[in-house]
């Protein structure tokens, strides 16, 4: 006699339904913060200071993680709510201090070791965040010293506050569902 098909519960469906919906949006948030990036021409020095653009940028930054944590706390999956977020957040961080990078080098070539492109901002970028920091591209003037010094700081509230303040609202709402079922238990019997 054999065995009917290892299948999961409707419960179970559910949730890798939620899970591949969550990866989509994701992919495609993502996907259309990075054709933003490469797409969207870069400011010449003629458009003045990058300053107000940057404080613009960490608002809307800002505004983007507060929009997320009510919609973490009311989601029906919080936990994937709060992953998604912070995927989608991140590279949103990203992206805003390496297009402020390059625009700084296209406008001021010496204010790196080498003159930054889209990628090579991008990679600068994340070697910072990532606390790298090969040395392949370096800051040289003081005007992007301070910069990479805000994005080193800035970093640090990312990975504490902001990820703490997103695992909050989901554990929020985790609390605020009640009691959960047992979780599916898909070992044979016998094992």
């Amino acid at each position: 006699m054999t065995e009917p098909p290892l299948a999961l519960p409707a419960s179970g469906r559910h949730v890798w339904k939620a899970g591949l919906l969550a990866a989509l949006r994701v992919t495609l948030s993502v996907s259309a913060l990075l054709a933003a990036y490469f797409l969207i021409p870069t400011r010449s020095a003629d458009d003045g200071s990058d300053v107000p653009w940057l404080i613009l940028d960490l608002g809307v930054f800002a505004v983007i993680v507060g929009i997320q944590v009510p919609a973490i706390v009311k989601a029906k999956h919080p936990i994937l709510r709060a992953v998604e977020a912070l995927a989608m957040v991140v590279p949103l961080f990203l992206l805003i201090f390496a297009r402020i990078y390059l625009t700084n080098s296209l406008n001021d070539p010496s204010a790196f070791t080498q003159p930054l492109d889209l990628i090579t901002a991008l990679y600068f970028t994340v070697t910072v965040f990532a606390s790298v920091g090969f040395g392949d591209i370096v800051a040289q003037t003081d005007t992007m010293r301070m910069l990479v010094t805000l994005q080193m700081l800035l970093n640090l509230v990312v990975f504490g506050f902001v990820i703490r303040v997103l695992a909050s609202a989901a554990r929020r709402g985790v609390a605020k569902r009640g009691p959960q079922p047992a979780p599916i238990d898909l070992n044979l019997p016998g094992e």
